[in-house]
């Protein structure tokens, strides 16, 4: 699709930008302009991370495409600090610890931002209600809705522990400001400039064998396009998981796919290459077989199984023991009964899984959103056929000035998904190469 011309208001400044009608204001602001405070989580507007102000009005940025930006006011978290100052809505959400990981923050607040510029005095179910388009997954929303109902008034101090008297004491989260300002980077925000764009073959079926074609003939025929990698690119062992016993999921499945959406193939070249590509043109031809969708399926006699060394289907058996419990209330002293209720959380997926890796040297670095480095790096050496001696950092988010921000076209580099160079993330993984 041809690009057009469009003008638009963006957090005060007027801007133009070229792009294709139908590109997503989220795309837009994170890709060609660099407001990565936009965060993208579905892309179906379910989520609400992208959530932005136009004329005024939350909008998911996903779902309002370029084509409906010309001459409307666009205002993103980036624009909510004037002059740099922190708003009150922004110091409040510091203070009440309402952002966690931060994924969803830059929503709930300019969705919030929009509410009190109507209402400076909301109640609790208008907040609740004004918020509802933004999902969280860490915080049960009651901070978050704290926050906003004392937005107005909030002249808090931030605090300061006495000394000897840190333990214990309510303080705002070291990176929670470059959280509420929106320049916290997540593993989608950062990449160096000449990276390559990684995109993922998977198997649409549940479980199918599948075979190869001419995939040198693919790559010559797709200009842009680097390289294509299988499992028989994998030097190490081709598997994985986060309990070494119990792994079993191989980086790329060999000669059958055994879930909807298991990893066959990856191919990686040039951002506007990848973004053009067709994945129906990938060479490769599937064979469905009978899929199990229900554990007594695959327990059932005669079963086929899904992996060699997995008897009966069985990925382990333990034991436990346990005594009578009604003869233990009818013994006891006093029983207390009474029915509890907790309060609902949503564990959305919002933050998608993205990052970066180069070789620098004769080390890789992967720049990624981990709750365990440590795992991470001591585990993925042994499919890359690498020596597991290794090196993990958390970096605070004042070094992310100091990173390098390019790299040379010699050291390949692999980034997925989408997103925008702005330093790197908070904490990265190194391990030598052989």
């Amino acid at each position: 699709m041809e690009a057009t011309t469009v003008a638009f208001t963006l957090n005060g400044d007027r801007v133009t930008v070229d792009a294709p009608p139908a590109e997503r204001l989220s795309n837009l602001l994170r890709e060609r302009l660099g407001k990565t405070g936009t965060k993208v989580g579905c892309d179906a507007g379910d989520c609400g991370a992208c959530t932005v102000l136009m004329d005024g009005e939350p909008v998911c940025g996903c779902m309002v495409p370029a084509g409906r930006l010309d001459g409307r006011d666009v205002v993103t978290v980036e624009g909510l600090a004037a002059n740099g100052t922190l708003s009150r809505l922004q110091r409040a959400f510091l203070h009440h610890g309402a952002a966690q990981c931060g994924i969803c923050t830059p929503g709930m607040l300019v969705s919030a931002a929009s509410l009190l510029r109507k209402n400076e005095k909301p109640t609790e179910q208008q907040v609740m209600d004004a918020l509802g388009g933004v999902l969280c997954r860490c915080t049960g929303y009651r901070k978050i809705v704290s926050a906003v109902m004392e937005a107005l008034d909030f002249d808090a101090p931030s605090p300061v522990a006495a000394r000897g008297k840190a333990v214990g004491a309510a303080l705002e989260r070291l990176d929670g400001e470059a959280k509420v300002r929106g320049t916290d980077i997540f593993g989608a925000d950062s990449w160096p400039d000449d990276a390559l764009v990684v995109r993922v073959v998977r198997s649409p079926h549940h479980h199918a064998d599948f075979a190869f074609g001419d995939i040198e003939a693919f790559v010559a025929n797709h200009p842009g396009i680097e390289t294509v990698l299988t499992a028989a690119d994998i030097p190490g062992e081709n598997r994985f998981g986060v309990i070494p016993p119990f792994a079993e999921q191989p980086v790329f499945a060999e000669k059958t796919a055994r879930f909807r959406g298991e990893a066959v193939a990856a191919i990686a070249g040039e951002a506007a290459a990848m973004a053009a590509l067709d994945l129906d043109d990938f060479p490769v031809t599937w064979t469905e077989r009978p899929a199990y969708l229900h554990p007594e399926e695959a327990e059932a006699d005669g079963a086929v199984p899904l992996h060699a060394d997995r008897e009966g289907n069985v990925l382990t058996g333990g034991f436990v023991k346990r005594g009578d419990a009604q003869a233990g209330l009818d013994e006891a002293d006093t029983v207390v009964e009474g029915s509890y209720s907790t309060g609902f959380i949503e564990h959305a997926y919002i933050e998608p899984e993205a990052g970066f890796a180069r070789r620098t040297g004769n080390r890789v670095e992967i720049h990624a959103c981990t709750q365990a480095p440590i795992w991470t790096a001591t585990t993925w050496p042994g499919s890359w056929g690498l020596r597991r001696r290794m090196s993990a950092s958390c970096r605070p988010p004042s070094a992310a000035a100091s990173a390098p921000s390019s790299i040379s076209r010699s050291s390949p580099m692999w980034r997925s998904p989408p997103g925008r160079r702005a330093g790197p993330p908070a904490s990265s993984t190194h391990a030598p190469t052989p």
